[in-house]
């Protein structure tokens, strides 16, 4: 959790002064439910109340488990590139810590998403692109590629 909080520390809060859940254990909570499979914020609500007493031995908690209506929130005011770099900063010393090699293959990948259209935009779908690691089996990027 320490290397987690050096990560994330510095991304600021946008919700109001007066909100309930520590931005830190919300984006925690949200880490661990999508290293488990959520792939919403209705799940990440789950994971969080299904596995409370686990989470209780390494975060407060002092209100409970964040409702969906919190990560949804959360998510929505977070500014993106604030939250990449801390990302980015957490995967690094996550590969570090672990001795993962960071070198050799890197495949990149383009992918079209499916029923993903820019509203009044042209007829092609949303574009992105992914680069991996290999040898690490560790995901390094992703990224909208440029219409």
């Amino acid at each position: 959790m320490d290397k987690f909080k050096k990560a994330f520390r510095r991304v600021a809060d946008p919700r109001a002064a007066n909100a309930r859940y520590d931005l830190l254990e919300v984006l925690f909570i949200a880490l661990a439910a999508t290293l488990c499979g959520a792939s919403c914020c209705s799940e990440m609500a789950d994971f969080g109340r299904s596995k409370e007493g686990l989470l209780r031995l390494m975060l407060r908690l002092e209100h409970g488990v964040p409702s969906h209506d919190t990560f949804s929130r959360v998510f929505r005011l977070l500014k993106p590139q604030a939250f990449e770099l801390a990302f980015r900063r957490f995967m690094a010393a996550f590969a570090k810590a672990n001795g993962l090699n960071l070198t050799g293959v890197v495949a990149v990948d383009g992918k079209a998403l499916r029923g993903a259209y820019e509203r009044g935009g042209r007829a092609t779908p949303l574009q992105m692109v992914n680069v991996f690691a290999v040898d690490a089996r560790m995901a390094l990027a992703q990224q909208k590629a440029a219409s």
